[in-house]
C-alpha cells in the first residue's frame, strides 16, 4: 500500500487563522467534565437509567463505534417483537428512509429520504410532531443532536429544530447549485452531520470540481470554515468527493472525514489521471480552522466507484489509538490517528483481480478483459455500511454484488450497472489489533443496515427485509423478525427497544413503515400521522407486456421497486410513440439507447407523463432510466 503523504496542511474557502491553544483546552477540559458526569450518572445509576436508554450519537457514540446501551442480549433476544410500526411516507430514489434513527428521552427521532423530520413517542408510537422539507436525497442523511436540538440538512440547507416542539431554531441555505438524485450528479448534502461542543460538521457529497467539509457554529448556524476535498476543485467538471458519512470528532476538537470517490470512468480522458486528492482518503482536520493535518489515500484515480466512505471510528487497541475506515473499495482499514500511517489493511468479502486496475492506469499497464465481464466489488459492494468496533474487534456488514461491465460502451460510464437480485453477502469479526479476519458467515441477500453492537449479538438489517441478530463469538444467526418491506436502514438500539425502518419497498404488497421492536412487547396500533396519507399505489396496471404494432406504448413504473412496467417490450418498426408515466414522487425518465448510445428520451418527470416520437429500425435496444441504470433500472426493446 502506498500513502500519498504526508500532504501540505492547507486551508480552503473562508477559513479562520489558526485559533489559540486556549481554546483547544477547553474542549479537552468539557470533554473531560463530560466523561466524569457520565461515570458518575452510572455509579449512582442502574442499568435502567434514561442514560443507558438513549442512542444520542448518529453511529451511538462520539467515537462512532455503534455499541448501543442495551439489554438486549442473547438471553432475551427470543423475546423481541414489533410494539408499533408507522408509516413512512417520503419517496426518494433509494427508498424512503435510509438514516439511523436518534433515540432520545422516550422519543425516536428520524428524518426520511425526503428530508422530512419526525419525533415519535416511543411508548405510545404517537407522532409528536413533523417538518416538512420535501426535498430528495439520495441519502442516508439523518439528524444530530446536542443541547435540546436537532441538526440536519436538505439538499442545499442546513437547519436546527427544537427538539420538544419541532420549532425552526434557525434555517440556512449553503448550496444553490443545481442538485440531481443520481451517483455521478451534483448530489448536495446527502449526510447524517456530527455535533460536538456546540460546533456542527458536516459535508457536501460528489460535486463538479469536489465537494467540500464544512463547519458551522451550531447556535447560530454560520460557517466557520470549509475544505475542497479535492485539490484541485477547478481542473475538471466531474463531480467528486464530499463525503457521505458522520465524520469522526476526537476530544481535542480535530475532525476526521472519509472522503469519496470520483465518478470516472475506465475510459477517462488522459488529462484526468491522476492522484485524485483527496478522494478515497481519509483527511485529518483541524477542528477550529479546516487545516489539513494529514491525508491517507486508501486509492488513487479511482474509476470503479470504490468509496473509502464510511464513517471513521476512534478505538484503543493495546493502549494506543487507532482510527479505523473502510469502504466501497472492500478494504477494512486501521491507521495511526497522529500521524495518519497505515495500522492494517484487510480485503475483505470477494475481489476478482481489479483492485489495482487504477494504480496500472497511473503507470499505463492496464489491460481490461473484453466485455462482458463481472467487477467484485461492484459499485454497491463491499463495505457499503458503517462499522461497530467492541472489546478488540472490528465487525463489519459486507456486500458481494458484481458490477456488470456488459458492452465496451460500458467503460465509459462512471458507475457499473448491477442486478440487485445477485447480492449476497457476509457478516465478518476483524481483530483491531492486526486486521486478521476471526470469523467470517455468508449471507443470502445484501446486508445494508450497518453493525450495531448489543451485548454479545451483532444487529443488522438485510436488503430482502429482515432484521438479524449474529454472536459475536461465531458469527451464527442468533434471531431474525421480517419487516413489512425491503430495508437499506441502520438501526438504533436503546434500552429494551430497537428502532429501524422499512425503508424500501421492493414490490406489490410492501409498505415503507417505522419499526419499533420491544422485548417482550405486545404490539399496539398509534394514530396514523394525517401527514402525506394520501399517497397510494398508482402503478399503471395498463401497461402491455407484448405492445408489438400499437400505435402508443404505455411504460409505467414499478412504485418503490426502481423498475420499469414492462421491463421488456416489441414493437414493429418504424414511428413509434412511448408514453411513460411516473406516478412516483421520484424524478425518473424515459431513454431509449442503441448500443450503449442514446436514440431519444423524455426529461425527468415525477408524478407525470411524457410522450416520445421515435423512428426505429430492426434490432435489439434498451431503454433506462438515467438516473437509476446502475440500480436495475432498465429494460429491452426489440424493434421487428
Amino acid at each position: 500500500m502506498r500513502r500519498a503523504g504526508p500532504a501540505r496542511p492547507r486551508t480552503e474557502g473562508g477559513t479562520t487563522p489558526r485559533s489559540s491553544e486556549r481554546r483547544r483546552l477547553r474542549r479537552r477540559a468539557l470533554a473531560t467534565l463530560s466523561v466524569l458526569a457520565a461515570a458518575a450518572a452510572l455509579a449512582a445509576g442502574c442499568g435502567g437509567d434514561e442514560t443507558s436508554a438513549e442512542w444520542i450519537h448518529p453511529q451511538g457514540s462520539y467515537e462512532n463505534t455503534r455499541v448501543a446501551s442495551s439489554d438486549i442480549d442473547s438471553g432475551n433476544v427470543d423475546e423481541l417483537t414489533i410494539a408499533w410500526s408507522q408509516p413512512l411516507t417520503g419517496s426518494g430514489p433509494f427508498g424512503a428512509f435510509a438514516a439511523t434513527p436518534l433515540v432520545i428521552d422516550g422519543v425516536a427521532y428520524v428524518q426520511d429520504l425526503r428530508s422530512n423530520a419526525m419525533a415519535y413517542d416511543l411508548e405510545t408510537g404517537e407522532q409528536l410532531w413533523r417538518v416538512e422539507y420535501d426535498q430528495a436525497t439520495i441519502g442516508p442523511n439523518g439528524l444530530a443532536y446536542e443541547d435540546g436540538v436537532l441538526f440536519g440538512v436538505t439538499n442545499g440547507d442546513i437547519f436546527a429544530l427544537d427538539a420538544e416542539s419541532g420549532d425552526e431554531v434557525w434555517k440556512k441555505k449553503v448550496l444553490d447549485y443545481e442538485f440531481g438524485v443520481a451517483e455521478g450528479q451534483n448530489l448536495g448534502f446527502t449526510i447524517q452531520p456530527a455535533v460536538r461542543d456546540g460546533v456542527l460538521y458536516l459535508s457536501e457529497a460528489a460535486k463538479a470540481g469536489g465537494g467540500r467539509a464544512l463547519a458551522f457554529d451550531a447556535e447560530t448556524g454560520e460557517q466557520l470554515w470549509s475544505f475542497d476535498t479535492t485539490d484541485e476543485p477547478a481542473r475538471d467538471d466531474t463531480p467528486s468527493g464530499g463525503a457521505w458519512n458522520t465524520p469522526l470528532v476526537d476530544e481535542a476538537g480535530d475532525v476526521y472525514y472519509s472522503v469519496a470517490n470520483g465518478y470516472y470512468s475506465p475510459n477517462s480522458p488522459e488529462f484526468t489521471q491522476n492522484e485524485r486528492l483527496y478522494t478515497n482518503s481519509l483527511v485529518k482536520l483541524d477542528g477550529d480552522t479546516g487545516e489539513l493535518l494529514w491525508y491517507y489515500q486508501a486509492l488513487p484515480n479511482d474509476f470503479w466507484d470504490w468509496d473509502l466512505h464510511l464513517s471513521p471510528v476512534l478505538a484503543e487497541s493495546g493502549g494506543e489509538d487507532v482510527i479505523v475506515t473502510g469502504g466501497k473499495l472492500g478494504y477494512v482499514i486501521a491507521v495511526d490517528p497522529e500521524s495518519g500511517e497505515e495500522v492494517w489493511r484487510t480485503a475483505v468479502g470477494t475481489h476478482n483481480g481489479r483492485d489495482d486496475d487504477s494504480r496500472k492506469q497511473l503507470e499505463g499497464t492496464l489491460e481490461l478483459p473484453e466485455p462482458p465481464f463481472e467487477l467484485f466489488p461492484g459499485p454497491y459492494g463491499g463495505v457499503e455500511t458503517n462499522l461497530a468496533v467492541h472489546d478488540g474487534k472490528v465487525y463489519a456488514a459486507v456486500v458481494n454484488l458484481p458490477g456488470l461491465v456488459k458492452k465496451p460502451a460500458d467503460l465509459n460510464r462512471p458507475v457499473a450497472q448491477v442486478d440487485f437480485s445477485q447480492g449476497r453477502g457476509e457478516i465478518v469479526r476483524l481483530d483491531l489489533a492486526t486486521g486478521q479476519i476471526d470469523w467470517s458467515v455468508d449471507v443470502d441477500t445484501m446486508p445494508l443496515g450497518a453493525a450495531t453492537i448489543s451485548n454479545d449479538l451483532l444487529f443488522t438489517t438485510l436488503f430482502d427485509g429482515r432484521v438479524v441478530a449474529y454472536s459475536l463469538e461465531d458469527g451464527s444467526e442468533v434471531w431474525s423478525a421480517r419487516l413489512p418491506a425491503g430495508t437499506n436502514s441502520p438501526l438504533a438500539i436503546a434500552g429494551d427497544r430497537l428502532v429501524t425502518a422499512a425503508g424500501f419497498p421492493q414490490g406489490a404488497g410492501q409498505k415503507a413503515e417505522l419499526v419499533v421492536f420491544e422485548v417482550g412487547a405486545e404490539r399496539i396500533t398509534p394514530p396514523t400521522p394525517g401527514a402525506g396519507d394520501d399517497q397510494g399505489d398508482t402503478t399503471d396496471e395498463g401497461a402491455a407486456d407484448d405492445a408489438g404494432g400499437a400505435e402508443t406504448i404505455d411504460v409505467g413504473v414499478v412504485e418503490g421497486a426502481l423498475r420499469f412496467d414492462p421491463s421488456e417490450l416489441t414493437v414493429d418498426a418504424g414511428t413509434v410513440t412511448f408514453r411513460f408515466t411516473n406516478s412516483e414522487s421520484t424524478p425518473h425518465d424515459f431513454v431509449i439507447e442503441e448500443d450503449g448510445e442514446r436514440v431519444e428520451g423524455t426529461d425527468l418527470i415525477s408524478e407525470d407523463s411524457a410522450e416520445i416520437t421515435v423512428d426505429l429500425e430492426p434490432g435489439d435496444y434498451a431503454y433506462i432510466c438515467t438516473p437509476h441504470e446502475a440500480a436495475g433500472m432498465t429494460g429491452t426493446l426489440t424493434v421487428t
